[in-house]
């Protein structure tokens, strides 16, 4: 199967806007957990913990999508060489045992 790679190169962060969200998702992380009234529902703009929490880390998972590919698809690379170079031990067959040795539990009708 061919390997499609890109033709061009990646973007880098807007440093700006990345730190911008980095901020905003810190402190929505506070605003969490010290008032729990952040983790309500307001009716102008819904659920606070998705603005406080969820969409800056959405948009920073945006804007590192091609890092996060790359840094997961080469732990996933790293455990499965590490899972074919692993040797399962060896364990010994279990033996049957004779007819004569075995307890038979008869059923009796009550």
């Amino acid at each position: 199967m061919p390997r499609l790679n890109p033709t061009q190169t990646p973007r880098s962060v807007d440093a700006h806007l990345a730190r911008i969200a980095w901020q905003w998702l810190a402190l929505g992380l506070l605003l969490y957990a010290a008032f729990p009234a952040a983790r309500g529902y307001n009716v102008a703009i819904g659920w606070l913990w998705y603005w406080l929490i969820a969409a800056p880390l959405v948009a920073l998972c945006a804007m590192y999508r091609q890092r996060l590919w790359s840094a997961l698809r080469q732990a996933w690379c790293r455990s499965t060489a590490a899972r074919t170079t692993v040797r399962k031990p060896v364990v010994a067959q279990a033996r049957r045992v004779a007819l004569a040795t075995r307890k038979r539990v008869w059923l009796r009708a009550a």
